[in-house]
């Protein structure tokens, strides 16, 4: 009966559909396969058909309602110009946006700014906005255009090697 009441709550808060990624409490996830009024089955990526019933789930995780925002980082060498680069990011995004195959999953263009500075290392912060599953095509469109960009400014991807410089001791 719980199953049944808590189902109901789901279905009325229209909370998945099927289709829809969702990961609920008890750490099971998939895309939504099928809705009855006790349970939801859920297809994990791997294959396997989960039947969770609706009083087991708690809080659902739906990762594929409306939008999502994929987010990712560029680690570049210490000496690069942080405004050439975020400029360059912006360029490719706007690129993108105008490239009828990709841009047409966009939502809000590619945009990048320097996150953070490790030792030897800069890292900076990229991130769109896209339908949900688009993801995927748009992020690694968006690497090929970056790294197609870099090359064209001479600049590699930072190597992760950290050089220490060691003071000599003092004389004496």
């Amino acid at each position: 009966m719980r199953d049944v009441i808590a189902g109901i709550f789901f279905l009325a808060e229209d909370a998945f559909r099927i289709g829809e990624y969702i990961e609920s409490g008890t750490s099971i996830k998939g895309t939504v396969e099928r809705i009855t009024l006790r349970t939801v089955a859920l297809r994990h990526h791997n294959g396997p058909l989960h039947f969770v019933p609706y009083g087991a789930p708690g809080t659902v995780r739906n990762t594929s309602r409306d939008w999502v925002i994929e987010k990712f980082n560029l680690p570049l060498p210490i000496g690069v110009d942080s405004e050439k680069i975020r400029k360059m990011i912006k360029k490719v995004g706007e690129d993108m946006l105008a490239d009828p195959d990709i841009g047409s999953l966009m939502i809000e263009p590619l945009k990048g700014k320097l996150y953070r500075i490790d030792p030897g290392v800069k890292i900076f912060r990229c991130k769109f906005r896209t339908a949900p599953g688009k993801q995927f095509d748009v992020r690694a469109q968006a690497f090929k255009r970056i790294e197609a960009a870099l090359k064209a400014m001479g600049v590699g991807f930072a190597d992760g090697s950290h050089t220490v410089l060691l003071a000599a001791p003092p004389p004496g």
